[in-house]
Order: C-alpha cells, then structure tokens, then sequence
C-alpha cells in the first residue's frame, strides 16, 4: 500500500507583508473614490454646489486566504518482461553473461525473460483560492515577501478580519492524488510513496476604505491590494464571512479524509503482473525515460 509523508516543515500558515501599506492604499483609494459613489457623483456636484465633499468614513484591513500545495509520487519496482533480438540464420543460439539464449525454432529471434528495475517520478502544484474553486488567481503572490504564523489569532487585531477558508485542504489534496497516484505494472514493489512537500495556507493583504457623500446616506467602499495596488469597488466595509468563527487548525485536519482515500480500490498504484505493455510513441517514451531517469539520480543522491 502506497504510504503518505509530510515533508519537514510542510504545513505552514504564511502571511503576505504588505507592499502598500495603509497610507499608500489611502492615497490610491482617495483618487477613485468619485468613481466607487458612482459616476453621476463627479457630475451632479459640478452643477450643484449643495452636495458635499466625499469624505473617508471607516477602514479595515482584510486578510483572504489561498493554498498552496505541492506533492510528488514515488514508484520504485521489479518487473519480469520479456525481450527478444533478430539474429542470423545460422545462429543457433546466443550466450550473454555465461547464459545461453536459444534460437526461436520457427524464426531467427533470440527471446528471453528479463527483470526490469523501474523508477517513476510525478509531480504536481496547486495554488487554490480558499474561498471559492473559481476565485482569484494567486499565482503571482507566491514570490512575495511573507512571515509565518502559528496561528490565525496572531492577525486578529483592531480593525482586522481573517476571512474563514471555504476549501478544505483535503479537498485539494484528493485532487492532487488522483493526478499523481498512477497504476503500475510489477512483480515486485521496492518503494511506493506520495510525499507532500509543502502544505501552506497563505493570507493576502486587502485595504478596504468606506466613503460617503456629505449630507447624503449613500456609502461606497474600495478595495485596495495590498501587494499589487490594484484596487476595486468593494461591497461592504466588512465582509459577512468575516464575522464567522473558525480555526485554522480544523482546516488542516485532514487524516481522517485522506485515510478514506488512501485504501485499497481507490485509485492508488495497483500491482498488475505478467502483462505485455502497450507500445508508446517513441518520442514521449524518451522524454518519459529522461524525465524518470533525472529523478532517479536525485534520489540516489
């Protein structure tokens, strides 16, 4: 059965640092504001002088989640096949390493039984928003600058909202399986591992800024990246999610999910015996072999 290992230090709560901090967020928030009430906002006051300033009424700093998972599969095994060479028709039989092969008696071939020592290698990355499976794509903040955490309390401070993760890690997880847990063929099993060489729940950093018009009810907020300046009409100062309670440790919690997924029948390397293997193109059996054989070395070193 394949066996599962977490690389050292793979669970990691990361959090982004800040590249515009709150002033410089304030700044690019205060240009759009006329924008985010609306565009007749910028109108009605040229022509009306009765309409008040748009004045800033409530900031929060919100942090939103996303995983970033990283696993590769181990296949390591011996396999009996069977080779065969054309000779010529006189040879009546052929010696390799003191063992004689006979010819076919109805063909000149030499055919003979080998064992293979096979490796095979895979891997895969995800980079997940946490809050929905179509969200932001987070690709670009994985070379930001970050400090790790040991716990989400850590960023639960005044005017602060950690928005809860909605995709569990196990989710993400079973869909990296079933990308990297493969079918083999062998006799015999020698090493058959998944490795998750990184299991990190990030946290990106958004400024949100609420702005109203004088004498007038109508609010608007803007929501500005804290790693990328981009910015966007926001809904509510404070996200509804935001008020939910929750943990980040039940979010990596996942023995038990994965124990249901890592049984017998469930799509993990099966060992097929004494089966002919279909031929392959060439070209990618190359590439396979030159991919299979540089992880080999690695791993030996």
């Amino acid at each position: 059965m394949v066996t599962i290992e977490f690389g050292k230090n793979a669970k990691t709560i990361e959090v982004i640092d800040d590249v515009y901090d709150r002033a410089q967020a304030q700044e690019i928030a205060e240009k759009h504001k006329t924008a985010a009430l609306g565009s007749f906002t910028g109108i009605l006051k040229a022509f009306d002088r009765s309409r008040g300033s748009i004045i800033l009424t409530g900031y929060r700093k919100r942090y939103e989640p996303f995983w970033h998972i990283i696993g590769e599969s181990f296949y390591e095994y011996h396999r009996k096949n069977e080779y065969q060479f054309q000779v010529r028709p006189e040879v009546q039989s052929v010696a390799i390493a003191k063992h004689q092969i006979k010819v076919h008696p109805e063909s000149p071939i030499c055919v003979f039984e080998g064992t293979d020592h096979c490796f095979e290698n895979y891997k895969r990355e995800i980079v997940q928003d946490a809050l929905l499976e179509k969200g932001k794509d987070y690709a670009k903040y994985l070379d930001s600058k970050t400090k790790t955490i040991k716990d989400i309390a850590d960023l639960k401070k005044k005017d602060v909202d950690v928005l809860p993760v909605q995709i569990r890690a196990s989710f993400l997880l079973n869909t990296l399986y079933k990308d990297i847990l493969k079918p083999i063929q062998a006799d015999e099993i020698l090493d058959e591992r998944l490795v998750i060489n990184r299991l990190s729940l990030f946290f990106a950093p958004i400024h949100v800024f609420e702005f109203k018009e004088e004498n007038r009810e109508a609010r608007a907020t803007i929501e500005v990246d804290g790693v990328t300046g981009n910015w966007q009409k926001g809904t509510h100062l404070m996200a509804d999610m935001a008020k939910k309670y929750w943990s980040a440790e039940t979010m990596f919690d996942i023995s038990t999910e994965i124990a249901g997924n890592i049984l017998p029948g469930s799509g993990v390397a099966m060992v097929i015996t004494k089966k002919i293997f279909e031929k392959r193109a060439r070209g990618k059996d190359e590439a396979h072999q030159k991919n299979m054989r540089s992880a080999f070395e690695k791993r030996k070193r």
